[in-house]
């Protein structure tokens, strides 16, 4: 244990760590993480100490000490080691009774040793330790710090491991920019990149990691004037690194090296006092040494200080499962559409006649869809089924308009699992479509109350307030709906429609142009506008949209009505009519269409088939 050199007052809390983050934070300014392997271990990966113990155990017994010290030597001489292998052997034997770690100073020399002569093997050994580690907790906070703590956007450190981006990727929606190699290194100063930055400054674990003596004393490449530079602006907090290297380390210790506001090293009480070197380099540069009690619990501690609605058990759950379940509704929906596409495909190519191949492609769609249901269909048959699986067959039952069953599966899925979001939103849209307004509506509420940001809830709510009337209600579900993602064209859209409802015309045109703006191959979009159009007197213009969206797809009956409308207005009958036909045949249930055509039908003094088409109507 090293004894204290620094001043009393230099060591604080992490109580005190935390109110220098959110001080700082206040006044913009901007801290960076400094990570050494400490940070890891929790993750699975062993720390330096445990490292340089197993390679020490396992030279003892094969090659044993005395090859090991000849090899030694002739490194030594050629200047390949920073220490003479007796000196370690002696720290070792008194690491061992001690029951103590032996100094991170050794690491890379018993790395270049242990896997002599082919150091290549040295580089899969930590390759087969890390590929699977998974983020221990600590590293949920730290990827909330780096997208959501203002500029706090960096971290520089000595690992090669990928927990960081792993943990950005798992936790936040945000995508790291990772530097793997000091070619790169100039991005981690750039002060205009905002997202996430890993300077990895020994290089990926795939990209020919730097760990022997001879390549990590001194950073490669632009490192040092670049993170000369970095210290200028952004503030260090060092967490679960013991110096061991004498590339960042040595830049840390230059005295030219100025840091803005000092430097902040976080130790773990239970090991002690960091080395005396540590403890002068923290004094000279203004700092402070941080007793913790090891990276995660450094980490809970600043994020219930300042994420505390995010990291709870449930918040966090509640997250993990909605990112699940949109990636796998997001999966099923471009299968299927991908299946049916190819189906079309197939069936154009083969010819309508040719029965017997239609046929046998359809078997084969069935059997790949039947691949990924037989796990379930045995739990069925086992009375095992999963939340998931009735949450999949629910879809199958709504995807083919068997309503009654969806509702049942989906309330199956509710009862074995009722904290998940996209149950009750699923239901809500079958509830929908039987004109259950009141219970989608009352399914969408418990869908956003578990998860606040469900985009596809808001929006789904927002169309049933629309069916029903209750157009500022809809504006006001569409409107956060767009507030979580600026790209819906869906809410764009029907908020446009919503508009049209209450008479806002211009508002309804902005939100069909912003809505083709986005999406301009949308049929929908042209026909909604122009409807508008109609209502605006402006009838080439609605003439115009209408033919837009039939372009783009035939068989779009709104588009056929909204023509017909634009034609009766203009007096030209024959179309009208010849449009409401077209709008009929694609959709038989279309109310407004034969109310129009009778209307038409009258002004041409065609009573019988006027009095027909407004007995339909009154019918649906």
């Amino acid at each position: 244990m090293a004894g204290q050199i620094i001043e009393q007052y230099r060591i604080i809390s992490t109580k005190q760590l935390i109110k220098a983050i959110k001080d700082v934070d206040n006044n913009s300014e901007r801290f960076c993480f400094i990570l050494g392997s400490g940070a890891s271990v929790s993750s699975g990966i062993p720390a330096g100490g445990d490292l340089e113990r197993k390679w020490m155990e396992e030279m003892e017994r094969d090659p044993g000490l005395a090859e090991v010290y000849a090899t030694a030597a002739k490194l030594q001489a050629d200047n390949l080691l920073d220490h003479e292998f007796n000196e370690i052997e002696e720290a070792w034997q008194e690491a061992k009774k001690a029951g103590t770690a032996l100094s991170s100073e050794y690491y890379f020399d018993l790395y270049k040793l242990r896997f002599f002569p082919n150091h290549r093997n040295g580089y899969h050994y930590l390759e087969k330790i890390m590929t699977n580690a998974k983020p221990s907790f600590g590293y949920h906070p730290l990827a909330l710090m780096l997208t959501e703590a203002g500029g706090n956007n960096l971290v520089i450190t000595t690992n090669f491991d990928s927990l960081v981006e792993d943990a950005l990727f798992m936790y936040t929606d945000s995508k790291p920019l990772v530097i793997n190699h000091e070619l790169l290194a100039d991005f981690a100063g750039d002060p205009n990149i905002k997202r996430p930055i890993i300077a990895k400054v020994h290089r990926g674990i795939f990209f020919d990691p730097l760990n022997r003596p001879e390549e990590i004393n001194e950073l490669k490449g632009k490192w040092h004037d670049v993170l000369v530079s970095v210290f200028q602006s952004y503030t260090p907090i060092v967490i679960g690194y013991g110096g061991g290297d004498n590339s960042l380390m040595e830049l840390l210790l230059d005295e030219n090296v100025k840091m803005k506001n000092g430097i902040y090293w976080c130790y773990v009480e239970e090991y002690g006092l960091p080395s005396e070197k540590i403890q002068a380099l923290v004094q000279k540069k203004k700092g402070h040494l941080v007793c913790t009690a090891g990276f995660d619990a450094v980490m809970l501690a600043i994020g219930n200080a300042m994420f505390a609605d995010k990291i709870g058990v449930h918040e966090t759950e509640q997250y993990l499962n909605d990112r699940t379940n949109t990636q796998i509704e997001n999966y099923e929906k471009e299968y299927k559409r991908l299946t049916e596409y190819e189906e079309k495909i197939n069936t154009a190519s083969a010819g309508k006649e040719d029965t017997q191949s239609n046929n046998e492609f359809k078997q084969e769609i069935e059997k790949i869809e039947n691949r990924g249901t037989a796990s379930e269909n045995e739990r069925e048959q086992a009375n095992q089924m999963t939340a998931w699986d009735y949450w999949r067959q629910g879809n199958r039952y709504s995807g083919s308009k068997d309503y009654a069953s969806a509702v049942e599966c989906y309330t199956n899925a509710i009862i074995k699992q009722p904290g998940t979001a996209v149950f009750y939103n699923n239901r809500g849209v079958v509830y929908g479509d039987l004109n259950k307004h009141q219970e989608a509506i009352s399914d969408y509420n418990k869908a956003i109350e578990l998860n606040p940001s469900y985009e596809l809830a808001y929006y789904n709510r927002g169309t049933n307030y629309n069916d029903l009337g209750e157009y500022e209600r809809a504006i006001n579900d569409f409107n956060k709906a767009i507030e979580l993602n600026p790209d819906n064209e869906s809410a764009y859209n029907n908020r446009g429609v919503t508009y049209n409802n209450l008479g806002e015309y211009e508002k309804a045109i902005n939100d069909y142009n912003k809505t083709i703006e986005l999406k301009p191959n949308l049929a929908i979009a042209y026909s909604n506008r122009g409807e508008v159009y109609n209502n605006l007197g402006k009838y080439e213009k609605a003439i115009a949209d209408c033919n837009k969206a039939i372009e783009l797809d035939p068989d779009v009956e709104a588009a056929y009505g909204n023509r017909g409308d634009a034609h009766n207005a203009l007096g030209k009958y024959e179309k009208a009519i010849a449009d409401y036909n077209k709008a009929i045949e694609l959709d038989p249930q279309y109310r407004k269409a034969y109310l129009n055509r009778a209307k038409v039908y009258r002004l041409l003094g065609k009573e019988e088939q006027a009095s027909a088409d407004e007995a339909t109507a009154a019918k649906l």
